[in-house]
C-alpha cells in the first residue's frame, strides 16, 4: 500500500509539473534562447537541467537500501551540485527542442513509480536527517516533495522573459573562490525552502522569528542584500558613513524592509533576492588582494570582522532562515 506521504509527494509533483509544461509550452522560438539571469544558462538549458538525470533518483536509493546516514553525511560534505548541472546541460545543447520536450514529458516517471512503492517498511529512511546547512535541516521524506523544483524554473523561466540579460564572468580572488561552494550552497536551499512553501502558509506566524510571518522571513532574508555590499564595500574604504549609519540601525532597517513588501509576492521577493545576491558576486569580483586584509565593519559594539569570515557569515544567515522556513513546506503541513 502507497504510503500516504509519497502519495501526496507525487500528486505535488504532478501539478507543479503541469504548470511547469504549459510555461515551456507558451514559450515562442526565440525564448529558448533568452538568458536566465543571473547567470550563464538560455531558457533551453533550464529546460534541459529541469529535466534532470530520468533516474528513480531519492526514492530510487531508498528501495535499493543505499541511503544510509553515513551516505547522507557524506555525499553532504563532498557534493558539488555545480559540476554536476554544467555536465548534464552542456551532453544536451545538441538536442532539439522538440526531443527536450519529449524528454521533460516523461522525465519524472521513473521517480514517481519508485515512490509509489515505498511503504511503511521505508519509514525509519524516510525519517534520516538531511543537513542543508548551518540551522537547517531536512529529513529525508522532505525530499520526496520535487515539486518545488518545477515551481522555481518556472518563475525563472518568466523572468527571462521578463529581463534583457547578458551573462557576465564573475572571477574571484582564489581565497574568495574557496568560499563561493557554501554561498552557492545556501542560494540554492534558500530558493527551494521558499518554493517548497505551502501557498497558505505565508501569512502564519513563524515560532522561529516571534512577530514576523513566513512572508516577513522571506521579505528580511531577499532584502538583505543591499546592505551586505554596504558592509563589503566598507572593507575596501568605499562605505560612506551614511551608508553604514542607515544599516547599522538594524532593527528599523529590518522593521522598514519587512513592512515595505508586505504585499510583495513570494516570486517578486525571490526576483529581489535573485538580483541582490548578483549584485553581492559582483562587490565581490572587486576584492584585490589587499583587501583581504581589511575588515567589515558591523558598527556598533559588534566591531569588524574580517572579509572571509564575513562571506561565511554571509552564508551562515542565508541558510539559518531558509532553515526557519522548513515548517511551513508543503512536506510539513502534509505530515500533520
Amino acid at each position: 500500500m502507497t504510503l500516504p506521504l509519497a502519495q501526496a509527494s507525487v500528486d505535488d509533483l504532478r501539478h507543479a509539473h503541469r504548470e511547469f509544461l504549459r510555461v515551456v509550452d507558451s514559450l515562442a522560438d526565440a525564448d529558448w534562447e533568452r538568458y536566465v539571469p543571473y547567470g550563464e544558462w538560455t531558457v533551453k538549458d533550464l529546460i534541459a537541467h529541469v529535466i534532470g538525470d530520468m533516474s528513480p533518483s531519492g526514492p530510487g536509493l531508498i528501495l535499493a537500501g543505499i541511503l544510509t546516514p553515513e551516505f547522507i553525511a557524506d555525499t553532504s560534505r563532498t557534493f558539488d551540485i555545480r559540476s554536476r548541472n554544467a555536465g548534464m546541460v552542456a551532453e544536451r545543447r545538441s538536442l532539439s527542442r522538440e526531443d527536450l520536450r519529449q524528454m521533460l514529458f516523461e522525465c519524472h516517471d521513473a521517480k514517481i513509480a519508485a515512490a509509489l512503492k515505498l511503504s511503511e517498511t521505508h519509514l525509519p529512511v524516510l525519517g534520516y536527517a538531511v543537513p542543508m546547512g548551518p540551522g537547517y535541516d531536512l529529513r529525508v521524506e522532505d525530499w520526496l516533495w520535487s515539486g518545488y523544483h518545477e515551481r522555481q524554473h518556472g518563475d525563472d523561466i518568466r523572468r527571462a522573459l521578463a529581463i534583457d540579460y547578458a551573462p557576465e564572468e564573475l572571477a574571484f580572488l582564489p581565497e574568495i573562490e574557496e568560499r563561493m561552494r557554501a554561498l552557492v550552497r545556501s542560494q540554492d536551499g534558500l530558493l527551494r525552502a521558499a518554493y517548497s512553501v505551502a501557498d497558505e502558509a505565508w501569512s502564519e506566524q513563524s515560532e522561529a522569528a516571534p512577530g514576523w510571518t513566513y512572508h516577513d522571513l522571506l521579505a528580511h532574508v531577499c532584502s538583505n542584500e543591499a546592505r551586505l555590499q554596504i558592509r563589503l564595500r566598507s572593507a575596501m574604504g568605499e562605505a560612506t558613513t551614511e551608508e553604514l549609519a542607515a544599516i547599522n540601525d538594524i532593527d528599523g532597517w529590518n522593521a522598514r524592509s519587512v513592512a515595505g513588501r508586505r504585499e510583495w509576492t513570494a516570486s517578486r521577493l525571490v526576483g529581489e533576492f535573485l538580483a541582490g545576491r548578483h549584485e553581492t558576486l559582483r562587490v565581490l569580483t572587486r576584492f584585490q588582494p589587499q583587501h583581504l586584509s581589511g575588515h567589515v565593519v558591523l558598527g556598533g559594539e559588534r566591531g569588524s570582522v574580517p572579509v572571509l569570515e564575513f562571506i561565511d557569515r554571509i552564508s551562515n544567515h542565508t541558510s539559518t532562515h531558509a532553515g526557519q522556513l522548513v515548517p511551513a513546506s508543503r512536506a510539513r503541513r502534509s505530515a500533520r
